[in-house]
């Protein structure tokens, strides 16, 4: 500890010196040479050897956002790609939940023959068969069904009014 009361002068002393060797005029030499020799006094005083500070703890990753949920969707998708001849619930029921959301915007329930109307009775009964087996194909289709409803009119003729 005793060598940092020299060191550090010293530091201070060719820091000034090499401000003013760049050019540095007046009295900002002397002020830098002062702040690294405060700077390392205060350094090897309060922060002694051998001690670190902590990381910052990570935080948590935010979980069930949109983006989330596409990923999931797009891999849902892609898996199915590769395997025709499986069924997949977990798609099945997540274009299905889609789809009665974007009707319930609508205010049609999923179990009102007009959703089967709006959608389409062939996507309408893949959303609802016990053998879910589209392709890709299938599966744009019934997608694009879905994305359809927003941009249709409701049952009566006229777009719901958004409540603020």
């Amino acid at each position: 500890m005793k060598r940092w009361y020299v060191l550090a002068p010293l530091a201070g002393v060719a820091a000034a010196a090499g401000a003013f060797a760049f050019g540095v005029q007046s009295w900002r030499p002397i002020l830098i040479g002062v702040v690294i020799t405060s700077l390392l006094l205060w350094a090897r005083r309060y922060w002694p050897e051998g001690t670190y500070l902590a990381w910052p703890l990570a935080g948590n990753r935010l979980r069930g956002g949109g983006s989330h949920q596409v990923t999931r969707l797009a891999r849902t998708i892609a898996g199915q790609a590769t395997r025709h001849d499986t069924t997949d619930p977990g798609l099945q029921y997540r274009l299905r939940k889609l789809a009665a959301a974007r009707l319930h915007r609508l205010g049609v329930q999923w179990d009102d023959p007009r959703a089967a109307r709006m959608l389409g009775a062939d996507v309408h009964e893949a959303l609802t068969t016990e053998q879910f087996r589209p392709g890709l194909n299938g599966v744009e289709v019934i997608i694009d069904a879905i994305e359809r409803l927003d941009t249709s009119p409701t049952p009566s003729g006229t777009r719901p009014r958004v409540r603020a």
